[in-house]
Parts: structure tokens; sequence; C-alpha cells
């Protein structure tokens, strides 16, 4: 498995979104697609695997809500549950 050093990596400036939260919302769109097809590009398993994870991680953070949130529904995906609306 190839290994990413984390050392090496040179992380972006951050740039502020402008904008009202429709705005933000198609960003974070056209953004997620961006990484997905990224991850769809990777030969390697693990690297998918791992880089899916972390990606989880950092999303959920130390939010509470948010992690019972995905646990249910990743516990309803697995069941077969998928079409669940876990918008408020």
């Amino acid at each position: 498995m190839d290994e990413f050093e984390f050392e090496d990596f040179e992380f972006p400036e951050e740039e502020e979104i402008e904008g009202e939260d429709s705005e933000k919302l198609k960003e974070i769109y056209k953004l997620a697609i961006k990484l997905l097809k990224l991850l769809e590009d990777l030969k390697s398993v693990e690297l998918k695997e791992s880089a899916s994870l972390m990606l989880i991680r950092e999303l959920i953070g130390e939010d509470k809500v948010l992690l019972g949130l995905a646990s249910k529904m990743l516990q309803d995906i697995s069941l077969g549950y998928d079409k669940e609306n876990y918008v408020s």
C-alpha cells in the first residue's frame, strides 16, 4: 500500500465563501462531488477506505448530535432503510 506522508503535505490557505447559506450549500455540494470522484479514482482499496473514514471523522468532529444522526443513518442503511429523511 502506498504511504501518504502528511509531513510533506502543504495545506492550502482557507478561502472565505461569501454569500447566503444557499450559495454556501452549492459550494459544499460541488466540493463533496469532487471529493467523491477523487475517492472513486483511488486504486488502493485501503487508501480509499482510510480516506473515507478520515472524512467522516473530520465532518463529525466533536458534535454529539451529528454523531448520533450519522450512527442512525448508517444503521438504517445497513438494515435497508436508506430512504429515511434525516433533516429536521
